[in-house]
């Protein structure tokens, strides 16, 4: 039997469990705890040097969410959602819920991360977050939205709660 190339191997779309909005509600003020945290920690490791705190925040975000590169984009039927997770992050780790004018992404997971302390190489398990709220255009309806992932691309469709009405024809013998 012939091998398939790597390049030929593509994964099938896993479908990711949305959950209710209520299980991630407290999720952004826990993320923005850990970032101020940590920006107040860049803050006193110089010395309580004033006048780089946007500076500090915006390391500290970068520190504790792992950004991902999304698009969202509308249709007439629905807002369609893609975003690029970092490295195979797998779907039981994804927490995503579908509001009607709102998508909230959130998941973390254990990675290694190596670094050099000028004497000797370590590596330590760090976590690795992903948070993402958007607000979207129109409303939606969550009860039939579906989120899969793909390779390392996650995409949520969201049908849109009302259909685009098309105007109503005129009757031609309507007087008037």
């Amino acid at each position: 039997m012939k091998e398939e190339p790597a390049i030929q191997k593509r994964q099938k779309d896993v479908v990711v469990k949305l959950v209710p909005a209520e299980l991630l509600a407290h999720r952004r003020g826990e993320i923005d705890r850990m970032i101020a945290r940590r920006a107040y920690e860049l803050f006193e490791g110089r010395g309580f040097q004033h006048g780089r705190d946007v500076e500090d925040w915006l390391q500290a975000e970068d520190e504790i969410v792992h950004g991902c590169r999304h698009d969202l984009r509308e249709s007439a039927e629905a807002i369609t959602l893609r975003a690029e997770m970092p490295s195979s992050y797998p779907a039981d780790q994804l927490l995503i819920s579908v509001e009607p004018w709102r998508l909230v992404i959130s998941g973390e997971r254990e990675v290694e991360v190596g670094y050099w302390d000028g004497k000797q190489a370590h590596t330590e398990a760090r976590p690795q977050r992903i948070f993402r709220a958007h607000n979207l255009p129109v409303e939606v309806n969550p009860s039939t939205s579906i989120a899969t992932l793909r390779d390392n691309t996650l995409e949520v469709v969201m049908p849109k709660a009302t259909a685009i009405k098309k105007p109503e024809a005129r009757s031609a013998s309507s007087g008037g």
